[in-house]
């Protein structure tokens, strides 16, 4: 499935929508006849809405208006070069103006560092939203042992390096440790991504990684007084945030927990057709 990300299907558009002072980049496509309702796809660190390109059809082929945007840095929406544009608390309320500008509440779905801002936007306006899924995420930060690279990337911001020059390094450290799973094509594809994003905007998001607050605990707080439906889904082979966090991330927020067999941290991108079949299931049922 990863070709998918080369090229959108014919069914998928490209639109910009307003977000309070912002314009987001995002990806749409429409139901034929039934609607059963609004579906926004956030993305995580150092992804975009081509995320989300394989299971967006598929939503819209069940009644789905589907919507992936690129949060404020991300390719389509590039932002400003200044630094206190990027925080979590802009991040969700991005969404939140975004959520109301639609004649309905939508359905979040956070994919990764995306279901971080998605909880922290549902604690804030839970109203806003019809119901909250959390796509391979986590509770808070992520593990000490899984932040990778992300320390030095920080580092090399704050000291002016290019994107084009850490994405060398990091290219060089993968192909050293045969790490490097993507075909040349996208390969290609996810470097000029990469050199598309904001710097600014990734520095923020890996800061966040590594000592966001707890914005389950967050969220259960808001839950206690606004009733919210919210589903926990991660692939069986997801390494980010631990598979016992999630399901404890579930029992505190009283969700429903689902795991897709077979996918890893991307289920949209690498089983599509389990993913739409799990969430038109949940949505439907709410």
């Amino acid at each position: 499935m990863q070709e998918q990300l080369l090229i959108n299907p014919v069914e998928v558009s490209e639109v910009k929508l307003k977000a309070g002072n912002k314009e987001l980049g995002a990806l749409v496509t429409e139901p034929e006849s039934i609607h059963a309702g609004t579906i926004v796809f956030v993305p995580g660190w150092s992804g975009s809405r081509e995320d989300f390109v394989a299971v967006l059809p598929l939503l819209s082929s069940l009644g789905w208006h589907c919507f992936s945007i690129d949060q404020n840095g991300q390719p389509a929406s590039y932002g400003s070069n200044k630094l206190e544009d990027f925080s979590l608390e802009s991040f969700a309320q991005d969404l939140i103006d975004l959520a109301n500008s639609f004649s309905e509440p939508i359905h979040l779905i956070g994919h990764s560092f995306g279901g971080i801002v998605a909880q922290y936007a549902a604690s804030k306006s839970p109203q806003s939203f019809a119901s909250v899924t959390l796509l391979c995420s986590g509770s808070g930060p992520l593990p000490k042992e899984n932040w990778g690279g992300l320390p030095v990337l920080v580092q090399a911001v704050e000291n002016g390096r290019s994107l084009a020059f850490i994405w060398f390094v990091k290219t060089l450290v993968l192909t050293i440790l045969r790490k490097q799973s993507f075909s040349k094509p996208v390969r290609k594809w996810r470097k000029e991504r990469w050199l598309n994003t904001n710097p600014l905007s990734l520095k923020v998001m890996s800061e966040l990684l590594m000592k966001v607050e707890n914005v389950t605990e967050k969220l259960k707080i808001t839950l206690s007084k606004h009733k919210l439906p919210i589903l926990v889904m991660r692939g069986e082979n997801d390494d980010a945030w631990p598979r016992k966090e999630q399901i404890e991330m579930a029992q505190t927020l009283n969700a429903t927990f689902i795991e897709i067999l077979g996918a890893a941290h991307s289920p949209a991108r690498e089983l599509p057709d389990k993913t739409a079949i799990e969430l038109d299931t949940f949505l439907k049922s709410i």
